[in-house]
């Protein structure tokens, strides 16, 4: 009979997160391959009832009620979720209806060890009073986002590490049917995830639902997302449980990538809101009730309540549904995942201030230079470029000609100024990047934007996550600090380097050595690039490493000096680079 430490030790050395299941003393009879059969049992990112948990992962209880499903929605029973260390530490979160009799609560599983659960309902003696336990195995997985805390403008999760969001426009992933009304399959996401990750990007921005007919931008959207056959005290199931399928997948499968979650349909562009405010404070808090109770245990998501909206002095609907939505996160989302609202674009960002926005999501336009991240940087929350350019979206007209710079230049120049970033791909559509020169479309069904050539545009982006993990750095410990440094070539504006420093210790340099902006960017091919770096407040010597963003190509450079200002030239011509500067101690 193997001991209980042969056990452990066999255990650590499996694939995957496993939890050890204790029997009593009947189990010493089995023989030692049977007894490790049924000793050794997976727990799944996502668990259910008996089943183990995972630490950083959501746990599931299912109830049966009593048979009356009139009013199933209206039934106001909940689950007291209490982890090994007590009392203190208790979540008491709503069950929400899933159909056919069935109610589900989630926790958000937070510790090791032995949890146990309590039911209550005032009115279904079937879904009050019930109760049970279940254990919860340590992980590697990284939990949930959290405001860094040496520097509130960055994220780290909940495992200590810092979040690089390399984000992707990935509108219709979480959908049964995308902007066109065709179909969504599970293997289609799953591919399309499994593209993007291997190519650097860590974040999604998913709606919620959207309509079989493919993407409008009408008040049927609200029917289409969120309520059953017209009515409005009956939410619409399907699209929610499509949803929920999705994020289960992406905790199981791909659990490092975040979901910007958006909530909510665009009444229309440049409208104000009128499907909220005829909603009745039952109607709308029944909504809001059973989405936090269903999505808010993934430790992956972060909010956005709308996408694209106006907002300010002419736009009071869309102002007061995005503060009533946004203040009842905040106080009823047990384990706060960042929240923001997205605006229309090139329009500021009206919430800065406000206590229940935890980050500032903005869209513009070629914004290569990070430009509009300077006027809410002493907001001192992450702020998001969530929509620039797209590619392959209106041709000529409007795409980026040489994506594969363009967007690379939109991620460093963002990450070295404080920010964050977004790629738009084909956004109406699901098609796995690595498929998109062979599968084709059209624009929302316009037969004037055929889809039909591969995406580049994140071609250089596995490079930037490679860049930071290899080196082991992090931007919570930097600042930006452009006017150390100026092109010797005389850039400024859009096209001048971007700076971000640690102390006096490190500094971090990326140089879009730019020949054109906007459309046409691209890089000057005939010349390396040059920087002049301020060191006057520095001293002792630094180690200089260069970095090629078109491929991660990397080369050392001679040390310099402090206490002065230093001239440094790229190795390569034509190239867009990375130059790091690190004090030798």
């Amino acid at each position: 009979m193997p001991s209980v430490g042969t056990v452990r030790r066999i255990i650590n050395r499996l694939p995957g997160k496993f939890a050890v299941v204790r029997f009593g003393q009947g189990c010493f009879a089995l023989s030692s391959v049977c007894w490790l059969t049924i000793a050794i049992v997976r727990a799944e990112n996502f668990s259910v009832d008996a089943q183990p948990a995972t630490k950083f992962g959501v746990h599931e209880i299912v109830l049966s009620g009593n048979g009356s499903v009139e009013k199933a929605f209206d039934k106001q029973a909940s689950v007291k979720f209490t982890p090994p260390t007590g009392e203190l530490h208790a979540k008491t979160v709503h069950a929400f209806y899933d159909g056919n009799n069935t109610w589900r609560a989630r926790v958000y599983v937070s510790q090791v060890g032995r949890w146990r659960w309590t039911s209550s309902c005032a009115n279904d003696a079937a879904l009050d009073g019930r109760s049970g336990a279940f254990d919860a195995a340590d992980s590697s997985l990284r939990g949930r986002l959290l405001r860094h805390p040496n520097n509130p403008r960055q994220w780290i999760t909940e495992d200590g590490r810092w979040f690089l969001n390399l984000s992707d426009t990935a509108y219709f992933l979480l959908c049964a049917h995308d902007g066109n009304g065709e179909p969504v399959t599970d293997d289609q996401a799953r591919r399309y995830v499994h593209d993007d990750a291997s190519r650097g990007i860590t974040s999604l921005r998913c709606f919620l639902a959207s309509r079989r007919e493919g993407f409008s931008e009408t008040p049927g959207q609200w029917n289409a997302w969120h309520f059953d056959a017209g009515s409005f005290d009956r939410l619409r199931l399907e699209t929610m449980q499509t949803a929920d399928h999705r994020l289960q997948m992406l905790l199981d499968e791909f659990p490092h990538i975040a979901v910007q979650l958006i909530l909510f349909p665009l009444e229309g562009y440049g409208r104000d809101d009128r499907t909220w405010t005829g909603l009745s404070v039952t109607q709308r808090e029944r909504l809001l009730r059973n989405l936090v109770a269903r999505f808010a245990a993934y430790p992956q998501i972060y909010w956005l309540i709308t996408n694209d909206a106006h907002y300010g002095d002419k736009f009071p609907n869309n102002n007061s549904m995005v503060r009533e939505v946004g203040n009842y996160l905040h106080k009823h989302d047990e384990w706060q995942h960042p929240r923001s609202t997205g605006h229309a674009r090139r329009l500021p960002f009206h919430f800065g201030g406000e206590s229940w926005v935890d980050y500032v999501h903005v869209e513009h336009e070629h914004d290569l230079g990070a430009l509009q991240y300077g006027q809410y940087h002493s907001l001192a929350k992450p702020v998001f470029l969530g929509e620039d350019r797209y590619e392959q979206d209106r041709g000529s007209k409007l795409d980026p000609t040489n994506m594969r710079y363009w967007q690379r230049r939109l991620f460093w120049t963002w990450l070295l100024s404080g920010g964050f970033a977004n790629y738009g791909g084909r956004w109406s559509t699901v098609h796995p990047y690595s498929e998109t020169g062979i599968r084709t479309a059209v624009y929302l069904k316009r037969s004037d934007v055929v889809f039909d050539k591969p995406l580049t545009g994140l071609d250089s982006v596995q490079a930037i996550k490679e860049y930071f993990e290899q080196r082991n750095v992090e931007l919570g410990g930097f600042e930006p600090a452009h006017v150390l440094v100026e092109d010797q070539d005389g850039r400024t504006g859009v096209q001048a380097p971007r700076l971000m420093q640690r102390g006096k210790d490190e500094f971090l340099i990326y140089h879009p050595h730019a020949e054109l902006d906007g459309q046409a960017a691209c890089v000057d091919d005939d010349r390396p690039a040059r920087i002049r770096l301020n060191l006057l407040d520095t001293s002792g010597s630094f180690s200089v490493e260069w970095f090629r963003a078109e491929d991660g190509r990397i080369q050392t450079g001679e040390r310099i000096n402090g206490g002065d200002w230093c001239e440094l030239t790229a190795p390569w011509k034509g190239a867009d680079v990375v130059v790091r500067l690190l004090r030798n101690l």
